[in-house]
């Protein structure tokens, strides 16, 4: 599991039908103090039911059968899922 920023949006008008319900979001991994990682890419997530929208912290999987649990799909074409919303986090490092 891995803390990620929305950064953007992908919009389609046609897609697959497994995906009309899901939003597709543009996220990017960060650090424990919410800054965007410059060692990481950003990926496309699949949102399957949580509403996050640009500038949110989510929790993302990246691997395919979390995508099939979270959506209770089993042949779920997606590697990245959003797991979660973030409302807030602290972190006591070392």
């Amino acid at each position: 599991m891995f803390l990620c920023k929305v950064t953007g949006s992908v919009v389609s008008t046609r897609k697959t039908a497994v995906f009309r319900p899901s939003k597709i979001l543009v996220v990017h991994e960060v650090d424990q103090n919410g800054v965007l990682r410059a060692d990481t890419p950003e990926m496309l997530a699949l949102d399957p039911r949580f509403g996050a929208g640009l500038g949110d912290y989510v929790l993302v999987a990246r691997e395919g059968k979390a995508a099939a649990q979270v959506t209770s799909i089993s042949a779920m074409p997606a590697n990245v899922v959003v797991l979660g919303v973030v409302d807030n986090w602290s972190y006591e490092g070392p």
